[in-house]
């Protein structure tokens, strides 16, 4: 995988759509791992959020993300 492609997978991964922000939860360094990951291997390495407490932040999102489509 390209740099470029690499690049464009992370940030539509790690952004919020609405204000382009990164997405709550996720360090900088998990970040950075994932984008070398893909130019390394071609597949992304990212933790998985199944606590209760990424599960709450989850639902939070959500529900700021529903908030900000409200007319």
């Amino acid at each position: 995988m390209t740099k470029e492609q690499a690049l464009k997978k992370t940030k539509s991964k790690f952004t919020n759509l609405i204000d382009g922000k990164i997405i709550p939860g996720y360090s900088v360094g998990e970040i950075i791992s994932h984008y070398e990951s893909l130019i390394k291997t071609g597949k992304a390495t990212t933790r998985t959020r199944d606590s209760i407490m990424d599960r709450f932040l989850d639902e939070e999102i959500n529900e700021e993300i529903d908030d900000s489509y409200e007319y």
